[in-house]
């Protein structure tokens, strides 16, 4: 889809860079922005993301936009990466309505059992533990719509990609 920026969400485990990087591919010219590496480039000062009163995130957010902004001037298809709540995506939200550039915000979700066995399957290093329960539950308490969440427990990476690529229900 032309014109579109995609952010693909969800607790830790979920898929979110799986799916972010298939997707990524079915474009000629696309870029995966992770909020991780975004997040975590402060190296001295820098607190949880959780625990953050808003100044990190609303770096985070203005170091995204900037990189959008600069891989949508080259026609380069954008798919942020990370844990996003729907309320945190009203800056970048803004940045792209001014510009005609349609959103898409999509919430990768599985059963717990699911997420355990996902984070099980990664390199001890990556395991998140109980924290990939924890933020399923934050995303279920946030009353996001149905159009945003999309359940991955029966689904491979190919499926999933394709009911974000070709649904308007994503849309912002």
């Amino acid at each position: 889809m032309e014109n579109c920026v995609y952010i693909i969400s969800g607790p830790p485990a979920v898929g979110k860079s799986s799916v972010s990087n298939e997707l990524a591919y079915t474009y000629d010219k696309s870029a995966v922005i992770e909020g991780d590496m975004i997040y975590l480039m402060i190296r001295s000062g820098l607190v949880a993301p959780w625990e953050d009163k808003g100044y990190y995130m609303d770096l985070l957010w203005d170091n995204i936009i900037s990189i959008t902004d600069n891989l949508i001037k080259r026609d380069i298809t954008v798919i942020i990466e990370y844990v996003i709540f729907k309320e945190q995506i009203k800056k970048i939200e803004s940045f792209l309505k001014a510009r005609q550039i349609k959103l898409k915000y999509c919430v990768l979700l599985a059963e717990e059992q699911t997420l355990k066995e996902r984070d099980l399957s990664r390199a001890e290093i990556e395991r998140t533990g109980d924290l990939s329960i924890r933020s399923r539950e934050e995303f279920l308490s946030k009353n996001i719509s149905s159009d945003n969440l999309l359940y991955t427990d029966n689904l491979d990476i190919k499926e999933i990609v394709n009911i974000i690529k070709s649904s308007d229900r994503f849309f912002v």
